[in-house]
């Protein structure tokens, strides 16, 4: 069951009464202010983790496209040079 943002909001103005009629006892103050706080994380979680739009599994985007193929990378020639060993007398590495 998913709770509305006005409920959120009620409960968070019932906490901030409640703490307003207790704002002789310090620690029933912090506790209610720290009750506001949670539900306000609340809230900005929900408009964070909103669900992105649904698509086909089968489907993929023209980025994931470019990324399977090896667009985005940048072209790399493979060509080696030679490496002058003093004691070395060919390209393999069992050339002693």
């Amino acid at each position: 069951m998913a709770i509305t943002n006005q409920t959120v909001l009620k409960k968070m103005a019932s906490e901030i009464q409640e703490a307003m009629l207790q704002h002789s006892d310090e620690h029933k103050v912090r506790e209610h202010v720290r009750s506001v706080k949670l539900l306000a994380d609340l809230l900005l979680e929900e408009e964070n983790t909103a669900p992105e739009p649904t698509r086909s599994v089968e489907e993929p985007t023209v980025e994931e496209v470019r990324k399977m193929m090896g667009a985005d990378k940048p072209s790399k020639t493979t060509e080696s040079k030679p490496i002058d060993h003093d004691d070395a007398n060919g390209s393999s590495i069992f050339d002693f």
